[in-house]
């Protein structure tokens, strides 16, 4: 007895995996990849350059906060953009 290939077992939706017309399965991850690596690749510069980033959310917010912090003094950077101006302003690779 021959056991089903994969591409013959229905997905959670019902259709053969052949079948699925959905693109977009794929393009959250990919946007929240991209997203954590500019994060992390900003981290990093901002390490080099003396100071901390740190990223927090807000109560049911769902786009992240971001904070630089040196020698105790913190600046409030409401978007990735603007921690990446900021770290141009401090003398950081931008």
């Amino acid at each position: 007895m021959r056991s089903p290939q994969k591409s013959e077992c229905p997905a959670a939706t019902g259709q053969i995996a052949e079948q699925t017309t959905d693109a977009l399965i794929l393009l959250p991850a990919q946007e929240i990849g991209t997203q954590e690596k500019r994060y992390s690749t900003l981290r990093a510069q901002f390490a080099l350059a003396g100071h901390r980033l740190e990223r927090t959310f807000h109560g049911a917010d769902t786009d992240p906060t971001f904070y630089a912090e040196r020698w105790g003094m913190v600046r409030h950077l409401p978007t990735l953009e603007d921690a990446r101006r900021f770290l141009a302003q401090i003398g950081g690779a931008a």
